[in-house]
């Protein structure tokens, strides 16, 4: 369908694309606010597809001056498999998933064309919310999985940046995560939850967090969603900052240029769960003072 009467304006594009993984409300809020930031223009056109009415040769021919917005894991998966003619620009994705992805489907080298705004919060950003809501140096507890030992090198990159220690544990398999949970906390002043959904999932969530409490060691989380269910502070992004970005990308491409590096969210969010700031006896600033702090400071782009 094409988004009614509102289309991009002043761009070097023809045509943009977005491609929803599903129906999902955080997908369709990406969708709608992004056509909401987007000028009228007699030039440039604004389609919506959903991944599963979209035919098969949809994308076998390259259009002129198109760029495609892919939406959500399934809809990058897509579009790495079709011919490496149009750009395609993959939102709602975590950066470990791009970035095997791209591997995977040969698009590693190509991000000029194949390119990415992650979901995730850089490490940097995670571990200063730690410093500004902390009152002395903690040691940051990690726990990883399989498919996030590979955040190993950028983690310690990250934190000697910010001034922090590190305790990482490495988790095989489910039978060993509250074995490995129960060293950490031993050995950690606050917990670091990432995006690994071996680990972080509907069914561990509850009982990591509720080992933690009663250990008094406070967890940070990645979504909203953790603080409302206990964690003492999360930093991330609305699908509404992600098309924010996504819209400035938009209007600053050059003919020709190609997309920009994967880059992590440029606008964020923060949340803190004063009262469990208070049971842990934890004295934290506003999440507006605290947030004013962080975008006070630089981030990097990859």
């Amino acid at each position: 369908m094409l988004f009614s009467g509102v289309t991009a304006s002043a761009y070097t594009l023809d045509n943009i694309t977005i491609v929803l993984s599903d129906e999902g409300a955080a997908y369709e809020e990406f969708a709608n606010h992004l056509n909401s930031l987007l000028q009228p223009s007699n030039k440039t056109s604004v389609r919506l597809l959903s991944l599963k009415n979209m035919a098969n040769d949809e994308f076998s021919r390259a259009t002129a001056n198109q760029l495609v917005i892919a939406v959500g894991t399934p809809a990058m998966v897509a579009m790495a498999q079709k011919p490496a003619t149009n750009l395609v620009l993959n939102v709602l994705v975590p950066r470990a998933t791009f970035i095997k992805t791209a591997k995977q489907y040969n698009r590693s080298q190509d991000q000029r064309r194949f390119s990415a705004v992650y979901m995730d919060q850089s490490w940097t950003r995670q571990l200063r919310l730690i410093r500004a809501t902390m009152p002395t140096r903690p040691k940051v507890g990690i726990l990883l999985g399989r498919e996030s030992s590979d955040y190993i090198a950028a983690l310690q990159t990250a934190a000697k940046e910010v001034d922090l220690n590190l305790n990482i544990e490495t988790v095989i398999d489910d039978a060993d995560l509250l074995s490995a949970l129960r060293r950490l906390l031993n050995n950690s002043n606050v917990i670091l939850a990432v995006p690994d959904a071996q680990i972080y999932n509907r069914n561990n969530i509850p009982s990591i967090l509720l080992t933690s409490y009663r250990q008094q060691v406070p967890l940070f989380g990645f979504s909203a969603s953790y603080v409302k269910a206990g964690a003492l502070a999360a930093v991330y992004s609305s699908p509404a900052q992600i098309s924010q970005q996504v819209a400035e990308i938009i209007a600053n491409l050059a003919p020709g240029s190609g997309l920009p590096a994967p880059q992590y969210p440029r606008y964020f969010s923060l949340n803190t769960n004063q009262q469990v700031a208070r049971s842990l006896g934890i004295s934290i600033e506003s999440d507006n003072e605290i947030q004013r702090q962080l975008k006070q400071l630089s981030e990097p782009v990859q």
